[in-house]
């Protein structure tokens, strides 16, 4: 994965998710049965959740990561606060109870399981921040109304270290292109880049990774020729995703609205074991830095077309880390992240009930 220089454009940024209501859907380089393979042969595959309002209707992603809890993305919960819910302001956190709100899991493509949603916790910053700061905290979590016995959560680990050029993954619920199904899929992401805000009244917001991003490529069998600094943003990030595909060669994929909240994993190495540990979420989507475009409503349609979007989109995604400043802490080949500790605050305190 490489870290390239390029900044997001708000505006492009929140016109890109914020138009649209969180309706599943995904673009995918492969068949919907090679992207199934991939999420149902990986690990953690399991926890990944399907999350369904059948009052307000709509649905997203999300993921196990406590027996009774399931992170999402905030900005589709942040319907239910239009809703008329009983709404509880307790400082810190907005706790929301909401009317037919619904989690399904799948142990296989013909086995699912669903639960109640008895609570939704929200930050209180990304309610009450400015647009432009507010994303930095897009993660709801869900407290189910009884644990789920069959699964085992996601853990989160305490720090981890993401080197280069290792693939992302996603785990996501998606049939705005099959509407017809309901189909868990995986797709991969090859590069990334970071954004930090140029404002912020968190003390610690030198230390918080905003979001991540990763390009949809357009695929090649030869790696072209490497950029130069002063070519365009795509040319730049086409060469890296490119480069980095070819020694996987995994289906890949763009994030649609609904994918929204999907869990984000990246492959660690921690004493010579290579493990796929929990990273992030799926916030959206938004087109790069010197396009200002929106991909079309019809899903369905760029999904049979998806050259129309190659190299003028990007994945982004959302993190519980912080990326670690310290300048031993990182280099060309390794970037190393620490959770916050407000997130594990926050799982810990609604899942046992000390908050709420």
């Amino acid at each position: 994965m490489q870290v390239v220089g390029y900044k997001v454009s708000l505006v492009t940024f929140f016109l890109s998710f914020l138009l649209h209501y969180p309706l599943t859907a995904m673009v995918g380089s492969g068949t919907i049965q090679q992207h199934q393979k991939l999420v149902y042969e990986s690990p953690h595959h399991e926890a990944a959740a399907l999350i369904t309002d059948k009052d307000i209707g709509f649905t997203q992603s999300g993921v196990l990561v406590r027996k009774n809890i399931v992170l999402t993305a905030a900005h589709g919960m942040q319907l239910l606060l239009n809703a008329k819910y009983p709404i509880k302001d307790l400082g810190d956190y907005v706790l929301i109870t909401p009317k037919e709100l619904y989690v399904t899991f799948s142990i296989n493509p013909h086995t699912q399981v669903t639960y109640k949603v008895e609570k939704v916790l929200l930050d209180s910053r990304y309610i009450r921040f400015e647009v432009g700061d507010q994303h930095k905290y897009d993660i709801a979590l869900l407290k189910l109304s009884q644990e789920v016995e069959s699964i085992i959560p996601v853990p989160i680990a305490n720090e981890i270290a993401v080197e280069a050029d290792v693939p992302m993954l996603v785990q996501t619920w998606g049939n705005a292109d099959i509407p017809s199904k309901q189909i868990k899929r995986g797709f991969c992401l090859f590069e990334w880049v970071l954004f930090f805000p140029n404002k912020d009244e968190d003390p610690l917001a030198n230390l918080r990774t905003v979001m991540l991003s990763s390009l949809f490529f357009d695929p090649s069998d030869v790696v072209p020729k490497k950029p130069d600094i002063n070519d365009l943003e795509s040319t730049q990030r086409s060469y890296f995703a490119i480069k980095s595909w070819l020694k996987h060669k995994r289906p890949y994929g763009l994030a649609l609205p609904g994918t929204s909240g999907a869990p984000v994993y990246v492959e660690t190495t921690i004493n010579g074991k290579t493990s796929l540990s929990f990273f992030g979420l799926v916030m959206g989507y938004a087109s790069i830095g010197e396009e200002n475009l929106l991909i079309s409503k019809k899903s369905e349609e760029l999904s049979q077309n998806p050259n129309d979007a190659y190299n003028k989109y990007q994945t982004i995604i959302t993190t519980p880390f912080r990326l670690n400043m310290q300048p031993t802490a990182n280099t060309t080949d390794k970037k190393h992240f620490a959770i916050d500790r407000r997130y594990l605050k926050m799982i810990n305190g609604l899942s046992d009930g000390s908050i709420g």
